[in-house]
Formats: structure tokens, sequence, C-alpha cells
């Protein structure tokens, strides 16, 4: 079964009905559309890894791109092991957001005013890698660096990534509408993170569309 035929049973086991077109899977013929995509494929003594690219096409044409390793014995697996960790972060926002389809246990939707515009926020769960305690104070930062932009769009994806790789070195990914986010980067590296000489990981992901 290929990524595309995977993210279409997806898609129809929410109840929505898809049709693929130019490759693109189009939900009741119209837009938002989704496509799915696996690159750099590589194979290992212990398994092999992949990537998958979920894509969104949105009405005005942009694009909100999401990006998910797979680990696993083989090439199918390994896909299997990125569709669940596009699960685990973005799939229910996406639903939320775009089909009206909010499932409580996957994912927050609020109302926020921010500089005097109303916005639906939609909150995905912190989708977690390894053994660690969220900080306390880690989602309240995350609003609060949301509260100063200066946000002239109508919607806004937005994405924060942080892995301890051991205890010398982290990796900081953030994210707004898929260019580099550094008031965000500068937010999180104030957060107290546990210490460790072990790999962990936090994924977020949220989208923003203005009432």
């Amino acid at each position: 079964m290929s990524p595309q035929e995977i993210l279409a049973k997806m898609l129809y086991a929410q109840d929505l009905t898809c049709i693929e077109y130019k490759d693109w899977l189009l939900v009741d013929e119209q837009l938002p559309a989704m496509r799915a995509d696996t690159f750099d494929y590589k194979e290992y003594e212990n398994g092999v890894s992949i990537r998958l690219d979920i894509t969104l096409l949105l009405q005005n044409k942009k694009a909100i791109s999401e990006s998910f390793l797979g680990i696993g014995k083989d090439k199918y697996s390994a896909i299997q092991n990125a569709f669940q960790n596009f699960v685990a972060n973005s799939f229910h926002v996406f639903l939320a957001a775009f089909w009206q389809i909010n499932n409580d246990e996957q994912i927050g939707i609020e109302e926020w005013n921010i500089n005097g515009d109303l916005w639906n926020v939609y909150i995905g769960n912190f989708g977690c890698k390894g053994d660690f305690n969220i900080p306390e104070n880690l989602f309240k930062t995350i609003e609060e660096q949301i509260q100063e932009e200066n946000l002239e769009e109508d919607i806004y994806w937005l994405r924060i990534y942080y892995a301890n790789i051991n205890d010398k070195e982290i990796m900081i990914e953030t994210l707004k509408n898929n260019e580099v986010w550094p008031e965000m980067e500068k937010k999180l590296r104030s957060v107290s993170w546990a210490p460790s000489d072990k790999f962990y990981s936090l994924r977020n992901f949220i989208i923003l569309k203005r009432k």
C-alpha cells in the first residue's frame, strides 16, 4: 500500500470522502487537499528509516508541510511508524481545523484574543518520546509568544520541536507558516527542560484561524 493510499484510508475512516486529482486527495472535491510522500529511505544493520511528508494545500494555494521520521525492520513498517507519528502530532489538528472533526482526547480547541482580534486555536497534544517530565510552564511560554506575534494572515500553522540529544547537545526547531521562527526558539531556550544524558523529544503543532 502506497503512502497516498494509507492517507486516503485514514480519511475514509473519518467519514471523509476523497478523490485523487493530480496527486492530491480532495475531500468532497474541494480544497484543502492532502498528499503523502516519502523520501530519504535508508537501510541500517538493524532496520530502516524513512521520511514521510504530509502536505495540505489551502484554498489560498499556500501549503502546510509536516515531516515525520519513521523507523522499522523494513520499509513498510517504517512507513507505518511515520504515519503513527503523524497521527500523534498533526492529523487531528488538521481534522478539527478544516473538517470540524473533533477528538477531545487528541486536541484542544480554544478562542483567543490576540491583539484585539479573535482566533480559533486548534492545539495538538504534546508528542513525546523518551522518559522525561514536560516542563510545567511550557504551554504558557508557547502561548505568551503567540500573543506577542503580529498576525496579519487569516491562518497560521505553528510547530515546535525540542530534542535533548544527550547531556551536552539539544536541538530546537520552531516554524511559523513553514518559516524559521527565532522568537519562539528563544522562548523555548528559557524553559527549564529536564537535564538528561539520554535522548528525549517533544513536538507540538497548532493552527490558528481568524474568526
